[in-house]
């Protein structure tokens, strides 16, 4: 197949997903973003373990899974945050397994393992909780938020291709330009005066604020994401999302902005 008509229909299937689940029920958005999660998880442990020791998966899953359900519990009212105390059990599994199995490398078995959770499947939570912001579910926060990811990444690939001319971190991502960088943000911009027009659910300047968070830490992490790729020479975190890579190279930006942006909107929303 084409390799523009792959990347076409996986990315309008991929749309659709999101944007289906956030709308239908906020179970579903929960059972999606804990699929990303879990995949993603698994697609760092193979990135990690192709130049450093083994991860432990079960603990590393176990931990992950332990951030999304509490969450999930708690905006359901099933549980109170008393619970939260079973993540430092959670936590310590890796050092305990480390104490009694031996090894050479104990802290970088523990890193790594705890690395992985961390980075998924924590902002995964804060992504989830972006749409109970007002103590209820409302999707339209989270249709925001994505509209501007959105916006911001064809905003710099537009102007980045047709404009581009100084490098933006050459060493890290060779075809990323300040030039589309800018773009990025005028697009984001205009996304986030559209939303506040349409949904009027926080001022002009939150959404401005959540924009540029987004176009800032956005492409935070997908440079870092580059550079854990470079680090272990790969060029896609997997290969699930055809002509896309995995879920980790189309939820890098998403990754790193949401707690941002979930924490903007409760201190200013």
């Amino acid at each position: 197949m084409n390799n523009f008509i792959q990347r076409t229909l996986t990315g309008i299937l991929f749309v659709v997903t999101v944007v289906g689940s956030i709308l239908y029920h906020p179970v579903l958005f929960f059972l999606v973003c804990l699929l990303v999660a879990f995949v993603g998880m698994l697609e760092l442990k193979r990135l990690l373990e192709r130049k450093y020791d083994k991860v432990n998966l079960l603990a590393a899953l176990s931990l992950g899974l332990a951030f999304q359900l509490l969450v999930f519990l708690d905006t359901m009212d099933l549980l109170n945050q008393s619970w939260y105390v079973i993540l430092m059990p959670i936590i310590w599994i890796p050092f305990v397994r480390e104490l009694f199995k031996g090894g050479e490398n104990p802290f970088q078995r523990i890193a790594l393992t705890l690395l992985v959770p961390i980075y998924v499947s924590l902002p995964m939570s804060f992504l989830y909780l972006t749409g109970w912001v007002d103590g209820e579910f409302n999707g339209f926060y989270l249709l925001g938020f994505f509209a501007m990811v959105w916006c911001n990444d064809t905003g710099a690939y537009l102007v980045g291709v047709t404009l581009g001319k100084h490098k933006l971190y050459e060493r890290i991502s060779p075809k990323k330009t300040w030039e589309g960088f800018i773009g990025g943000v005028i697009f984001t911009f205009a996304a986030a005066y559209i939303i506040f027009k349409l949904t009027g659910l926080a001022a002009l300047g939150v959404w401005m604020g959540a924009g540029l968070i987004i176009s800032v830490f956005g492409t935070l992490g997908d440079l870092i994401e580059s550079m854990l790729k470079r680090n272990v020479d790969i060029k896609d975190s997997g290969n699930i999302l055809p002509g896309h890579g995995g879920i980790l190279d189309r939820f890098d930006a998403v990754l790193f902005s949401a707690p941002m942006v979930f924490a903007l909107f409760v201190l200013f929303g």
